[in-house]
């Protein structure tokens, strides 16, 4: 290794960014009243109702490194929350838990061998005794200056102490952990890496600000996060523009047969030989409309209840104007006039009612509005499947073809 390696600080800055990823992965899973901290009374702390808990995190850049007996990592955390105890008040262990959470493996540790056992006898000689051994066995005088600090502890200290102590080793993959709990949260996969990138930047700096500029303590509450950050998931659940593609019509022959065509030439709308292009466009509207909506449905963007939801709504609107613009001829049949002799009313209404649809600017929940070419597609292609109709007596118009 060159001058050069040995003084990198890149081990030391993902030792840096572990921790900080870690934090946000408890942010995100911290219950009202409930508080974070970020190296305020440890690594991370987090204060409940009646207790806190102190967390130390440790990563490694090598793969597969076990969290051995003697690792130096392991005592000094150790060391660490020992001294904690002897400083704090008579109160500060039963207030306190520990966490030493770390990417690497469990491996073959024998103290958390003895860990888990005394969990169970609760025999604390057996633990003094391997605390000894282990001390004796190193020739690492720093490590045997942290495992002189748990035991000075004494028996009475260590039988409280030891059962507050959680080792998690192979933490890994922390930022697709946090990304996960955003899933959770929001449910919407696509929106997941704009979230974190947003979440996790917003946090970096306020936590830059409060301690580097503000030489404040960096912690924050449940509902501070919440006022705080919670824009940052906004994204998820504000209104969404959908992914609009655009459809060439390839087949230009007989667009004149098409249902919604007939409709449009039977109230005098278009006509067939003079507005050939019109009907071009209409038909154009109509494909992309239909398609667009397949590819929503497809890519899961759309459920099937929002599809049908979307279509309830728009023939609700079409039926309510329907019978304002056609009142007037119910009443004139029900005093004896035919439908014949009222054709050419019939007929300007008819045009009045496919006028007011083709300004609408159609939405479905949780999006933006569709656009006037994709709404009117959407008319054209309910009345295209004589769901609706523009004629006072389309229904029975078009049941007999």
């Amino acid at each position: 290794m060159n001058i050069q390696e040995q003084h990198t600080a890149g081990a030391q800055s993902l030792g840096f960014d572990y921790q900080f990823y870690y934090f946000v992965l408890l942010a995100l899973e911290l219950n009202s009243g409930e508080k974070i901290g970020f190296e305020v009374k440890d690594d991370i702390h987090i204060e409940k109702e009646n207790e806190i808990i102190l967390f130390q995190a440790k990563h490694t850049i090598n793969e597969n490194q076990n969290l051995t007996t003697l690792d130096v990592d392991l005592w000094k955390t150790l060391s660490n929350w020992a001294e904690f105890i002897k400083a704090g008040d008579k109160n500060f262990l039963n207030k306190h838990s520990f966490v030493l959470v770390t990417n690497k493996n469990e491996g073959n540790n024998e103290f958390l061998d003895t860990l888990s056992s005394f969990r169970t006898n609760q025999n604390i000689d057996n633990v003094i005794s391997k605390l000894k051994e282990l001390k004796n066995r190193t020739a690492d005088k720093t490590i045997k200056k942290y495992i002189q600090s748990v035991i000075s502890l004494g028996k009475t200290v260590l039988k409280v102490f030891l059962p507050k102590i959680t080792i998690e080793t192979n933490t890994v993959n922390i930022i697709a952990q946090v990304k996960n709990k955003i899933f959770k949260t929001t449910r919407q996969e696509r929106f997941v890496d704009a979230i974190f990138d947003n979440l996790t930047a917003n946090i970096l700096a306020t936590k830059y600000i409060e301690i580097g500029a503000n030489r404040n303590k960096f912690e924050i509450s449940f509902e501070d996060f919440n006022k705080q950050f919670g824009k940052c998931f906004s994204v998820a659940f504000e209104k969404q523009v959908l992914p609009k593609r655009n459809y060439p019509l390839l087949d230009f022959d007989n667009l004149e047969n098409q249902t919604f065509v007939k409709q449009l030439l039977d109230i005098g709308d278009i006509e067939k030989d003079k507005d050939v292009q019109l009907i071009q466009n209409y038909t154009i509207q109509l494909l992309n409309a239909i398609k667009n909506f397949n590819d929503w449905s497809d890519l899961g963007i759309l459920l099937p209840t929002d599809i049908d939801e979307f279509e309830k709504n728009n023939k609700t609107m079409w039926r309510t104007e329907f019978r304002s613009k056609y009142r007037q001829i119910d009443r004139k049949i029900d005093e004896g006039s035919s439908i014949t002799e009222l054709e050419n009313e019939i007929k300007a209404l008819g045009v009045e009612l496919i006028d007011y649809l083709r300004r609408q600017d159609l939405s479905i929940q949780g999006f933006q509005p569709l656009g006037l070419d994709l709404s009117n597609g959407h008319f054209y292609a309910l009345s295209d499947d004589l769901k609706i109709g523009w004629h006072y007596d389309w229904e029975n118009k078009y049941n007999k073809q």
